[in-house]
């Protein structure tokens, strides 16, 4: 596990200084200190390890909250995935920015990507609307635009702070990002008289 994930920080490490297409199965065994070979036992190509470092960053900690105790409170729940989210942009902030700037253009990569991580992220927020709508929690709506809009408000965020150099948005925790995006997604803008 831990040599796993010494070549996935040595991948991004070498995709974000080179990029993409300039990137080498050598240049990433040299950061790793390690085999060239080493990494085949892992990973069959390129491709592959850039997407299996997608996969631990956005999926793997998705398994981990929804398999939280908080998914009976809904806004504590939807509160804990934000701020996941957003922590997690940060903590991989050469990831995040590699994924806004470098992916647009490997037509192949950027189709996996999406097929692959991001829309099974989105299936699995789909699932716990579709969830809480049969149990009436919520009211009935489209699962499949309230998933896109809900994930789309804490996405902005790593854009603006990440890609963007916002400084507004990096004043902002990830807690007062949940507690503001929750709010708004649970209640809306209006005022509750």
């Amino acid at each position: 596990m831990e040599r796993r994930q010494a070549i996935l920080d040595a991948a991004m490490k070498v995709f974000a200084q080179r990029g993409y297409a300039a990137a080498t199965i050598r240049a990433i065994a040299r950061e790793a200190n390690i085999a060239q070979g080493t990494i085949y036992l892992y990973f069959p190509s390129k491709r592959d390890l850039l997407l299996a470092l997608y996969r631990s960053m956005i999926l793997e900690s998705l398994e981990e909250i929804m398999a939280r105790p908080e998914k009976g409170d809904d806004e504590a729940f939807l509160r804990s995935l934000v701020v996941d989210r957003i922590r997690r942009f940060r903590q991989n902030a050469q990831a995040v920015r590699f994924a806004f700037t470098e992916l647009p253009f490997h037509d192949e990569l950027r189709e996996k990507f999406y097929r692959e991580i991001a829309l099974e992220q989105l299936g699995r927020i789909q699932a716990f609307l579709k969830d809480r709508i049969a149990k009436g929690s919520f009211r009935p709506l489209r699962p499949e635009i309230a998933a896109r809009a809900f994930q789309g408000m804490y996405v902005i965020f790593a854009l603006a702070e990440i890609v963007y150099d916002d400084p507004e948005v990096a004043r902002f925790t990830p807690e007062e990002i949940a507690d503001e995006v929750v709010r708004l997604f649970l209640r809306g803008a209006r005022s509750q008289d």
